[in-house]
């Protein structure tokens, strides 16, 4: 089918109606020369043009001197019959896109001409459409379908994951993300049950959340990842579940929780981490709600990952409860030979622990004792007593230092008394005398010597000397104040013995 545009069309149409109103106007052609006889009929899907002399002066209408100059029926035009001398335009849906036509032709389907003398068929527009033939006007397509060409005989169904809701449409919307449609030709979309998504458009159905993953609402257009401390293991869900006591989920979109890990615990729902065992317990497994008790006689410190054991107490320390993070030291008087003590012992009688956190009892000192068992120290002999041997149990174990020797030290054997000084029994140390004196080692005592009478003569005479010349002196000075002569006898007899100075 030749198409032509419209305005030529109308361009034609008033350019043969003006030249038959002029030569209506100027009149028909002269006949001088007579009527022409013997003229052809014009043939169907032509006419006889009477606007010049061979046809006009035919005798009959529609008649021309020879068929050549029959014209042919302008395009959108047609004369069904002979002998014409005009044409007929074609009706509505009918069109003659060539000249010379005896009848026209009727618009296919998907095509239309809402006007007469129409020479082509309008396609219907996108949207539209036409299923029959020889029609002046299309229909549009319902809800639910669309035509996004033009002339076409019908609409298409929306294809699954597509609607449309209004009347001649040119296309179908996309379903969004989240929502769905599995069937052809409707009108809306649906959305998303709980525990389903959909991230893309123009879909027909949702897909099940994967496991680790929910969703909680209608129409989502993505899951969402479990929580840190949750977990999901089935698809389609919406909800995640809590991790129970004694594991753990420190990541995100996880389809299972992680039972803690050796020296760890966890008591409540929905753990993020499990904790370090704190002090004075213990993990030997995994997926502890609790950790385990360390017993008496064992500790553990606190450390940043925590311990799968308990450590024994130190041989010297003890641990009488339980949960210890440290071990008590073994306090003076006291041992632990071994680990693992729950309580030290006490050193018996004899024996003493001069110390903390020692792990043997060490015998009494020479020169010691200790008479009851029990966390007291051993007890230094009194003075003046001795005992060399170690690990006596008994005062009676110190022994009085004979007389003529003394004990400077309990523990030592007694010491020989100097010759210059005496030592009665139980001396600690010797009564040494002066040098003017001498010892009595049978009396115990310091006696004079000859030596110390002479010293002593000496010095009482020269204490009298000078006790004669201060008295002297006094006695002048008082006189010469007094005016009297200051040499005078120093006796009232007649016999001068000195006279002084």
């Amino acid at each position: 089918m030749v198409n032509f545009s419209l305005q030529s069309v109308y361009g034609i149409a008033l350019l043969l109606i003006y030249l038959k109103i002029n030569l209506s106007v100027t009149g028909n052609p002269s006949c001088d020369s007579g009527y022409i006889e013997n003229c052809t009929s014009c043939d169907p899907g032509t006419y006889a043009n009477e606007s010049g002399v061979d046809c006009y002066c035919c005798q009959v209408f529609g008649q021309c001197k020879i068929d050549s100059l029959c014209v042919p029926c302008a395009r959108g035009y047609y004369n069904p019959a002979s002998q014409k001398t005009s044409c007929v335009p074609c009706e509505k849906g009918h069109y003659a896109n060539v000249t010379g036509k005896q009848e026209c032709d009727g618009c296919e389907a998907g095509y239309i001409t809402n006007k007469t003398g129409s020479f082509e068929c309008q396609p219907c527009a996108e949207g539209e459409f036409q299923n029959k033939t020889k029609q002046s006007s299309c229909n549009k397509c319902d809800p639910g379908g669309y035509q996004n060409k033009t002339g076409q005989e019908e609409c298409l169904r929306c294809d699954t994951g597509h609607f449309s809701n209004h009347p001649g449409s040119t296309g179908c919307t996309a379903c969004t993300e989240g929502e769905y449609q599995n069937i052809t030709g409707q009108t809306n979309c649906l959305k998303c049950s709980p525990g389903y998504f959909q991230n893309q458009k123009a879909q027909a159905e949702c897909s099940m959340c994967k496991i680790g993953t929910f969703s909680k609402e209608e129409g989502s257009p993505k899951c969402e990842d479990c929580q840190k401390g949750e977990f999901q293991n089935v698809t389609g869900q919406s909800s995640c579940d809590q991790c129970h006591p004694g594991s753990y989920q420190n990541s995100t979109g996880k389809s299972l929780c992680e039972p803690c890990q050796i020296t760890h615990y966890c008591k409540i729902f929905g753990c993020h981490d499990c904790k370090p065992c704190p002090a004075g317990t213990y993990g030997n497994q995994t997926g502890l709600v609790d950790c385990l008790a360390c017993p008496a006689g064992s500790y553990s410190p606190s450390t940043p990952s925590g311990v799968t054991q308990c450590t024994e107490c130190p041989i010297g320390h003890h641990n009488d409860k339980k949960n210890q993070s440290s071990c008590v030291t073994c306090d003076s008087g006291t041992v632990c030979n071994k680990t693992g003590c729950i309580n030290c012992d006490p050193c018996p009688e004899g024996e003493e622990a001069d110390g903390r956190g020692l792990s043997e009892c060490a015998k009494c000192q020479p020169g010691t004792y200790k008479t009851a068992a029990g966390p007291s120290l051993c007890q230094e002999c009194p003075d003046g007593t001795y005992n060399t041997n170690s690990g006596s149990q008994t005062k009676q174990d110190c022994l009085l230092c004979p007389e003529d020797k003394f004990c400077p030290s309990s523990g030592d054997s007694p010491q020989p008394c100097p010759a210059s000084a005496y030592c009665p029994a139980g001396s600690s140390d010797p009564e040494f005398c002066n040098t003017l004196l001498k010892p009595n080692k049978i009396k115990m005592t310091c006696e004079v010597t000859s030596s110390f009478i002479v010293v002593m003569s000496v010095i009482g005479i020269v204490v009298l000397v000078i006790g004669v010349f201060v008295t002297y002196r006094v006695r002048r000075y008082y006189r010469l104040r007094a005016g009297q002569p200051d040499r005078e006898p120093l006796t009232k007899s007649g016999t001068h013995v000195y006279t002084g100075l």
